[in-house]
């Protein structure tokens, strides 16, 4: 097995490299559009700007506070994110979410205009730590919510 799909891996070198240096870390200045998500449980707290291009996501930066599952998970969510239309994007949300809770199986069918989830697999061994599922999800709360402020 590969440090990906390795269950014990909590921290993938993936996860601790985006921690310590995140590439899509700030702010935009002309965010078309905000969100946030706390978990008050931990501490965690995410903000996303989003700017758009047409219909497509065309830059994305976080500022989170939290433990190295939420920083990773914000940064590699914004990296995914650019690019993608806003359907597209809660469609990954969505598969993101499914891979969490269930087995590999609730990859996206290749058939649908769904983008694979790429380096976001990194977070598949979080199936074994259920109580830091809300740490990686918490970054696609606050995308959820910048999201719902945009007209598409």
């Amino acid at each position: 097995m590969n440090s990906l799909t390795d269950s014990g891996a909590l921290y993938d070198r993936l996860i601790v490299d985006r921690a310590r240096t995140p590439l899509h870390a700030g702010r935009l200045e002309q965010a078309d559009a905000q969100g946030e998500g706390k978990n008050p449980l931990c501490g965690d707290k995410t903000r996303v700007d989003v700017q758009m291009a047409d219909t497509h996501i065309s830059q994305i930066r976080h500022q989170t506070r939290g433990c190295a599952i939420c920083l990773a998970a914000a940064d590699l969510m914004a990296e995914r994110v650019t690019g993608l239309t806003v359907p597209q994007a809660q469609d990954l949300s969505r598969c993101f979410s499914a891979m969490l809770v269930n087995e590999p199986a609730s990859t996206p069918d290749t058939n649908t205009n769904t983008p694979a989830l790429g380096p976001l697999e990194a977070f598949a061994p979080l199936r074994a730590h259920r109580a830091r599922i809300r740490c990686a999800e918490l970054p696609w709360v606050a995308l959820k919510e910048a999201l719902s402020h945009v007209d598409v």
